[in-house]
């Protein structure tokens, strides 16, 4: 007689086989196409990625013994979006989809069905609200008096409201009753907060604040299944707008806030700080921030357990950006001339001081010294003497240096070579993208650190 654990255990074994990896069937109707796609999200990538691609049929199955990772998937005929699913655990990932010109349906899913039926509804209360706004939008057209108008105002709010408030109840009920799923999690995550007070809109900071300050209200940063969905970023683009509306000083202590509620979850903690370096802290990015960028390395930089390698990448960072500030003093460095002459940055008079960091054979540094030649507002404040441009190279072949003298050097400016190498051997100055332009005042106080050369021309507009 098998002895009751063994059996135990093999009927465990067989549940467990039963459960293990995906079967999704696809069946479509009246659908021509050459090729099926399904597609998972990839935050890394920021879009959707294929896992298969097949040559398209009428009835399809996929499948695997290893789970799809709980996620965020679409089903695509060539090009077209037909269809997406979502992915909870390991469980329940033997279903099938139905399509057809007219509607799809999803056999096996519960969380599946719920999503299709909670995106029929939406649909509907976005129509109604879409129809009110463009009923108002009419009547706006329309000549009254202010009281007639304003009790029309009334009535549009008063309807506008009532959906809202019947979304909002279906939303949270569809929470309720998928409550674990990763459906009631995306639902979470696009809950409205409340608009602000009506003043508010006649004020930009008040607005945009007010605005980003509430954007993650409801978000459920424990859910790290969200990574695996374009929810994240999208509603951090969102984020990142309303920052871009405001002055640094107003935006860094709500970028400070809404990262500390995101540390409720490392992993999403660490993409959504990954978002913002990318766009507030790269080097290459128009939106670039030095203090709000700096604001957030201290702060992950006070993280406890946080992983090495992002440890000493951000201290790096840190040690690099925070050199040469606006409104600092610049760090001094030695320079030889085109004329033989050797001295230093605080030796040159000049009211203002642009400082041109570059390589001779750098393509951009040629194409943006080129731009430069052809500001006229530059030209003429190198003319009356209140500009002076000095190009530095800081790396080691001089003779580059010297053909550069010979052939490209513009005569109306200065040329330098940190001859001692000490600007890149001792990371005197962030160059790390080239060319890096500085504005210095006639105290070699740093004015604009790393200015691109629109903004340059915009700045000696107002400035000179």
């Amino acid at each position: 007689m098998k002895h009751p654990f063994i059996i135990f255990f093999c009927a465990f074994l067989c549940i467990a086989n039963a459960q293990s990896g995906y079967q999704i069937r696809i069946k479509t109707e009246n659908i021509s196409a050459d090729s099926l796609f399904v597609k998972a999200y990839n935050t890394k990538e920021k879009k959707y990625m294929n896992i298969y691609a097949l040559k398209f049929g009428n009835d399809i199955t996929i499948k695997d013994k290893t789970p799809l990772i709980a996620g965020i998937y679409v089903i695509e005929a060539d090009s077209m979006i037909v269809s997406e699913f979502l992915i909870s655990d390991a469980k329940n990932q033997k279903f099938t989809i139905s399509l057809s010109e007219d509607d799809l349906y999803i056999d096996g899913s519960k969380e599946n069905s719920a999503n299709r039926a909670y995106m029929k509804k939406m649909f509907e209360f976005n129509k109604q609200l879409k129809e009110i706004n463009d009923e108002f939008q009419k009547m706006q057209q329309k000549e009254m008096p202010n009281s007639m108008m304003q009790a029309f105002v009334d009535t549009f709010i008063a309807k506008f409201n009532f959906i809202n408030d019947e979304k909002r109840v279906y939303q949270e009920r569809i929470i309720k009753e998928n409550k674990g799923q990763l459906l009631a999690t995306i639902i979470q995550s696009s809950l409205e907060f409340p608009p602000p007070p009506q003043d508010y809109y006649r004020n930009r900071v008040k607005l945009f604040s007010y605005t980003s300050e509430h954007l993650f209200d409801d978000f459920p940063w424990e859910d790290d299944r969200l990574i695996n969905t374009p929810v994240l970023y999208n509603k951090y683009k969102t984020f990142a707008q309303q920052i871009l509306n405001l002055e640094t000083g107003v935006a860094i202590p709500i970028v400070l806030k809404v990262l500390n509620e995101s540390k409720k979850n490392r992993n999403i903690y660490y993409v959504f700080f990954d978002f913002l370096e990318h766009d507030f802290g790269n080097i290459k990015s128009p939106y670039r921030d030095e203090k709000l960028y700096i604001s957030m390395l201290q702060d992950i930089l006070e993280t406890t357990d946080l992983e090495e390698t992002r440890k000493q990448r951000y201290q790096y960072e840190l040690n690099l950006i925070s050199k040469n500030l606006e409104g600092e003093f610049a760090t001094d460095f030695n320079i030889l001339f085109e004329n033989g002459d050797t001295t230093h940055l605080y030796a040159i008079e000049a009211e203002y001081l642009i400082l041109y960091f570059q390589n001779p054979d750098c393509p951009t540094c040629g194409e943006i010294r080129e731009k430069m030649k052809n500001m006229e507002v530059l030209y003429n404040a190198i003319v009356s003497g209140k500009v002076k441009v000095v190009t530095v190279y800081f790396e080691s072949k001089e003779e580059l240096w010297h053909n550069y003298l010979n052939s490209k050097a513009n005569k109306n400016w200065m040329h330098g070579w940190n001859y001692d190498l000490k600007i890149s051997e001792e990371h005197l100055y962030d160059i790390r993208l080239i060319p890096t332009i500085m504005i210095l005042d006639n105290n070699k106080r740093v004015l604009r650190k790393d200015i691109f050369s629109d903004e340059l021309e915009s700045w000696l507009k107002k400035s000179l």
